[in-house]
């Protein structure tokens, strides 16, 4: 016996058919914007940072440098940090690079052609020019290659003409270096040249230079005995370093690139000497000038004659009568005296040496060197290469080409060492293979994969049976409201409200007033049903309702 329900007076939202048909739509749309989402999402490439804590007009330039280049780009509005995909990090950083970018939104002089106002104090005048000067010795230190970022700070004393001895200023730079670069010698001695020459009354002395990793990179005095011995340290390895590259270079052709290790170890002497000498050659006597003076002198009267005193020393006067004390016929005389007088003065010359020497300065005092040649490769008879010792022939010859490389010198007691010997190859290393969910490239493929199969079965699993259903036409009731066919159904009419749910057994119940209902679908699809079904079973009957319709519309 079928039982039977009374309907409920008020139908469940389900019941409601373009309600139901919204859902389906609301669906409908929920899926295809859940599938268009996963699809994007699986073909976005994977995004890398480009540049991070930037300032917004920094990232703002970078992304017009980027919008014209035509690559994609993310920026990150908390941290300021610009995304691009990962295949696209270097060719960015490129272009960006060729345009100057980041500038960075420190102002050096640009500060000096803002408009001051009226009101600026000689203070405020004085703080702008020092930080310009700071600024633009900063962003010319981060022009040096290696250089990643830098900063510098000076101290200026104040002027007075009031202060005999006037402070000296002082600077110091950070610079923050790039991954794996490191800042040479020269180059520090670059930064601490530049900056002193940047700034007056700035000495080279006075500039300090510092890394990221607070490391000192310039030197310590020249005069104290830790900065002698860094540089003395140096020097030593420079040398031996280029005593090993002529010998590899001379070798290379003979042997082969990397069948030659050479190691040199250089003695060299760092102390200073200072030698003067004088030296005379007592032998070598030279004659630098020579003076001569020679003298002669006759006397016109004779010679003394007569009483001595003042008459006899008296030229005797031009008279006729001769004075009483002179001599008859001595006047005129050839036998008269005749007085001479010679003088020579002589300065000889000595030979004398004056030498200063000063010795060079890392003088090479002994070098030892060792050089080891690996076996040559030779094919043999049966057309293979095998590996083959020198012979002592070629030994000798590697021998004196490394002598003469390094300048051996027996009298400084060098050593020479060459030894053949099999290089021991090392194992093929075998680059570790990435898990497969590691493997960028698979990844990206798993993903493309991942959000097809996703799509799909959304359009499988949601869209399709959605659609079926909104399309498909319900089954019709092989059972219209009537006399029902015997064999098992409700056998005649029960009430005006109840419809047939099926051909089968029903089941029956009782509803508040007695009677027997049955529990039925849907009101509107059983009469669609009922519609269906009169039109199957009289179809012309149904035509002329249907005209009766139209002619009363």
């Amino acid at each position: 016996m079928a039982e039977l329900t009374l309907p409920s007076p008020a139908r469940s939202l389900k019941d409601i058919p373009a309600l139901r048909q919204l859902i389906m739509l609301v669906g409908v749309a929920v899926a295809v914007a859940a599938g268009f989402t996963v699809f994007n999402w699986s073909q976005k490439p994977d995004l890398a940072p480009l540049y991070g804590n930037l300032a917004d007009k920094d990232a703002a330039e970078i992304g017009e440098a980027l919008r014209a280049a035509k690559i994609p780009f993310q920026v990150d509005t908390a941290s300021g940090a610009v995304s691009v995909p990962a295949a696209q990090v270097h060719e960015a950083r490129l272009k960006l690079a060729s345009q100057g970018l980041p500038r960075g939104s420190a102002q050096g002089f640009e500060l000096i052609q803002q408009e001051q106002g009226f009101g600026t104090s000689q203070f405020i005048e004085t703080a702008r020019y020092q930080h310009a000067l700071e600024t633009e010795l900063a962003r010319s230190v981060s022009t040096l290659q290696p250089v990643r970022a830098a900063r510098v700070h000076l101290a200026l004393p104040k002027a007075s003409a009031f202060a005999r001895n006037r402070e000296a200023a002082s600077a110091s730079v950070l610079v923050e270096l790039h991954s794996g670069r490191t800042l040479e010698p020269d180059q520090v001695a670059s930064i601490v040249h530049m900056v002193a020459s940047s700034v007056s009354n700035l000495q080279p002395s006075a500039v300090t230079v510092v890394d990221q990793n607070g490391r000192l990179l310039t030197r310590d005095d020249g005069g104290s005995p830790l900065g002698q011995s860094s540089e003395q340290f140096d020097y030593a390895r420079r040398v031996e370093a280029d005593y090993v590259r002529r010998i590899e270079q001379l070798l290379t052709p003979m042997l082969g690139a990397g069948r030659v290790s050479a190691q040199v170890t250089a003695d060299l002497d760092f102390s200073v000497t200072e030698e003067a000498r004088e030296t005379y050659k007592p032998d070598s006597a030279t004659v630098r000038s020579e003076q001569t003076s020679e003298e002669q002198q006759r006397s016109p009267s004779g010679p003394a004659a007569g009483i001595p005193g003042a008459t006899s020393n008296q030229p005797p006067p031009q008279t006729a009568n001769p004075p009483l004390n002179q001599l008859s016929g001595a006047s005129g005389s050839a036998d008269a005296p005749l007085s001479q007088s010679k003088q020579s003065t002589r300065s000889y010359e000595i030979d004398r040496t004056l030498s200063h020497t000063r010795q060079p300065v890392g003088s090479v005092r002994r070098l030892s060197v060792a050089v080891l040649v690996d076996y040559v490769p030779r094919v043999g008879a049966d057309k293979k290469v095998t590996m083959v010792a020198l012979g002592k022939p070629e030994l000798d010859k590697v021998n004196a080409l490394v002598r003469e490389a390094v300048g051996f010198s027996d009298q400084r007691g060098d050593s020479l060492s060459v030894q053949n010997a099999a290089f021991v190859q090392p194992d093929a290393v075998t680059p570790d293979e990435l898990p497969i969910w590691q493997n960028p490239q698979m990844r990206d493929g798993l993903r493309h994969v991942g959000g097809a199969l996703i799509v799909l079965a959304l359009i499988f699993a949601v869209l399709r049976p959605v659609l079926k259903q909104l399309l498909a036409a319900p089954l019709a009731p092989r059972a219209a409201q009537g006399a029902l066919p015997a064999g098992g159904g409700v056998s005649g009419m029960v009430a005006d409200d109840v419809r047939v749910v099926s051909d089968g057994p029903v089941a029956l119940g009782r509803g508040p007033g007695g009677t027997a209902v049955a529990a039925l679908p849907d009101p509107y699809d059983e009469k669609l049903q009922t519609a269906r079904s009169a039109v199957n079973q009289d179809p012309k009957r149904v035509a002329q309702v249907v005209k009766n319709w139209i002619g009363q519309e």
